[in-house]
């Protein structure tokens, strides 16, 4: 919830941020723009004092200090000995004829001829010292709250990565440790199967009246799970390619289903259209054997000891690649997903944890350079997948 949440606050938060500076902004050049009139008015007066044979007024100089109050710069009016005789804009509320209030405005013109040099006329006896207007102090601040929301943006940007990338960490650690589980489960379960199944009915070397070798069964489960505790070392890895059967592959994968079908799954056909003669792929046969035993399982499990088939159909080449088809004829996936089934976490079985099918798309995609993608169908579940052929080049 907290994780949702935070993207949200941050996006809000930044867009207040936003539409405040360009409030703050658009302020800025109305007020900008009224001071370029007032400047203009300003300067047309002046002229108009300087050409006219009676100079400036004073009704005339009365207009120019309203004006100047006008553009909101600080101004006090001093004589030579620094007495205030005119204050114009101050932040504070200044009063001459209070002692008190002469020293304050004698202590801020100390502040403005820091900032700015006083204009000095010593024939007629007046200073003028003068500061910034508003609106030039409050863009003094814009640069200094850029920076705080910029280190605001990225340190929160950090945090979250932090924080993603530990709890995807944690995740897809907790998700592998699950699927090692699940991969060592079959193979266990049915070691378990096939020692009942020589206790109670196999003859004195192993042979069931069917005709089944369990010994030989026994021996296959074991070394699957030798290749289940090597599959893992080939996460994170480039694993060797080399020409791989698909012929011999899947049906490898299908035989082992098959012959414990009766104890897992009944009235399910598993059926591999690859033709022996099928041109090799590049691959890794660990990590493809691995893909395909997901999927097959993944079908399993959407049937549900149901009535139905399992299809894996060669479709040819096209161009470098091989064209496959995995199907069954289960309740399919929710529209709504499409390929967003491959995603780590997503899944549609009850207690699943959505590992299963991302590492088919890791394994088909990352490893080999090929694709898989849900294809849209009426009934059940198709996904197309291609691999490159071995003589290819890829």
């Amino acid at each position: 919830m907290i994780r949702r949440l935070v993207p949200i606050g941050i996006v809000a938060a930044f867009s207040a941020v936003l539409v405040s500076y360009l409030a703050y902004t658009w302020q800025l050049s109305q007020e900008m723009r009224a001071n370029a009139a007032v400047f203009s008015r300003i300067y047309f007066q002046v002229v108009q004092a300087v050409t006219s044979a009676e100079g400036m007024t004073a009704e005339g100089e009365l207009n120019l200090i309203l004006q100047l109050r006008d553009l909101g710069i600080p101004v006090v009016q001093t004589d030579l000995e620094g007495s205030p005789t005119l204050v114009s804009n101050l932040p504070f509320e200044a009063r001459l004829d209070d002692p008190a209030g002469v020293e304050r405005v004698r202590r801020y013109v100390q502040r403005l001829d820091e900032a700015n040099p006083p204009l000095v006329d010593a024939e007629r006896n007046f200073v003028v010292h003068f500061g910034d207007p508003l609106y030039l102090q409050r863009l003094r601040w814009i640069p200094w709250l850029q920076a705080i929301l910029l280190l605001g943006v990225v340190g929160t940007g950090v945090w979250m990565i932090r924080t993603s990338s530990r709890s995807e960490r944690e995740r897809i650690w907790t998700a592998m440790a699950r699927e090692s589980a699940h991969q060592m489960g079959t193979p266990l379960s049915s070691l378990v199967g096939w020692l009942e199944l020589l206790d109670a009915t196999a003859g004195p070397e192993g042979i069931r009246p069917d005709g089944i070798d369990v010994l030989a069964e026994m021996e296959d489960d074991v070394r699957r799970l030798e290749k289940v505790s090597r599959r893992f070392e080939l996460i994170g890895r480039r694993p060797a390619l080399r020409p791989v059967s698909l012929h011999e592959v899947v049906g490898r994968v299908s035989r082992y289903f098959r012959s414990r079908m009766p104890s897992m799954r009944s009235q399910v056909r598993l059926e591999v259209e690859i033709p022996e003669d099928a041109p090799l792929v590049l691959g890794n046969e660990t990590l493809l054997e691995w893909a395909f035993e997901n999927l097959f399982k993944n079908s399993l499990d959407s049937l549900a000891g149901r009535d139905g088939s399992i299809r894996v159909t060669w479709l040819g080449s096209d161009g470098e690649m091989a064209r496959l088809r995995f199907s069954d004829d289960g309740p399919g996936v929710d529209p709504g997903l499409g390929n967003r089934v491959f995603d780590v976490g997503v899944t549609t079985k009850q207690g699943g944890w959505g590992v299963g099918l991302s590492l088919v798309r890791r394994i088909f995609v990352q490893a080999h350079k090929g694709s898989v993608a849900l294809e849209p169908t009426e009934t059940g579940a198709s996904f197309a997948i291609t691999l490159p052929l071995a003589d290819s080049g890829a």
